[in-house]
């Protein structure tokens, strides 16, 4: 080993069978040999850290991957449940049972049973000129949709509640509404009042509130004893009775009156019924649900005030025949005071 002007040589040849010498590197040249052998560790961490990056999302999400980069096997891969030590929460079971799902597909093929249950929260109101009353109602629609089925990816409960306003629009409904209304509204205090749950099974609650106004019956003959009937038809908009089946639900009463008794200042609801037939339309047979209101009239008002006063002033005018012939101002007096109090006793004109 010879010194050339500050850089070492090698003075004599060397081979794999003859021993290294002890200054065959130089000491300039092994602060360059760390620092190279410091930049493949390091250039070699980098990949393998890129490497297992990349793979996560093929191992977790493999439809998403594939989907985005067009990469991977031609083939349907489903994405791996949890283990049996740990559940799924409601979002990821959410996202896993839309995915792919198509909400214009009919349950289970077809022929879906659909069931009702109405709860009457309120009655506001009974127009006479127009034959109408309003109400506000719950209505409840019950069915069974295998695919949005999750017991088999280990949830975290039973059921779970999701906001029903945003995801009705991806799940298939039964598109039912009052075809009898003059007016119906969904409650939108604060929000959207749409309750959806969605079971381990399949099974789907779906809840409304709305505000209805629908039409009633006016039959003023026996006036002011009358009754006054209010009926609702409720069916599917969408599909006939191949398609699906809607009936009243029967494990409950299909008609529940929230508050037990419904009294309005002229009514009181003495009684409900829920009843089912078939309506032909061009397009096929419809299940067409009836619920039937029944309101009583409060005659108390009408009998005090009107019918007791008037039998009174007629009792009044009879004295007339039992005066004498003679006595001419006094017949005179008592019949004019009767019809002034008949006229004065009926400002509305009921009689």
């Amino acid at each position: 080993m010879e010194r050339d002007e500050g850089v070492w040589k090698l003075s004599r040849k060397w081979s794999p069978s003859t021993k290294l010498p002890d200054t065959f590197y130089s000491e300039k040249s092994l602060p360059e040999a760390f620092q190279k052998l410091s930049s493949r560790l390091l250039e070699g961490f980098w990949q393998s850290l890129s490497i297992f990056t990349f793979q996560i999302p093929i191992i977790y999400f493999p439809n998403t991957f594939q989907s985005k980069f067009g990469c991977g096997p031609k083939r349907n891969v489903t994405l791996v449940p949890p283990s049996e030590t740990e559940c799924m929460g409601d979002d990821a079971i959410l996202d896993h049972i839309l995915y792919g799902y198509n909400n214009l597909d009919l349950p289970g093929g077809g022929h879906v049973q659909v069931s009702i249950e109405i709860w009457v929260q309120e009655v506001s109101k009974i127009i006479e000129i127009t034959s109408e009353f309003e109400l506000d109602i719950y209505v409840t629609e019950r069915w069974t949709d295998p695919a949005l089925a999750y017991a088999h990816l280990n949830p975290c409960k039973g059921n779970m509640s999701v906001d029903g306003a945003r995801t009705l629009e991806q799940i298939w409904n039964p598109h039912a509404c009052f075809v009898n209304s003059k007016l119906a509204n969904i409650h939108e205090s604060p929000f959207k009042n749409v309750f959806l749950q969605i079971y381990s099974n399949g099974s789907i609650w779906l809840n409304y509130r709305i505000k209805l106004t629908g039409p009633c019956s006016s039959t003023l003959r026996t006036f002011p004893i009358d009754q006054q009937r209010c009926m609702l038809f409720y069916e599917s908009f969408t599909y006939n009775t191949d398609q699906v089946e809607m009936d009243w639900i029967t494990t409950v009463p299909p008609i529940t009156i929230l508050k037990g008794n419904i009294t309005l200042p002229d009514y009181v609801l003495v009684g409900f019924s829920a009843s089912s037939e078939l309506r032909l339309y061009p397009p096929g047979i419809f299940n067409e649900l009836i619920a039937t209101f029944t309101f009583q009239r409060l005659y108390g008002f009408y009998i005090l005030q009107v019918y007791v006063p008037a039998y009174i002033s007629v009792f009044i005018s009879w004295v007339s025949f039992y005066l004498g012939a003679e006595q001419i101002p006094s017949r005179t007096t008592v019949g004019v005071n009767s019809l002034l109090a008949l006229t004065l006793c009926d400002p509305g004109g009921v009689l």
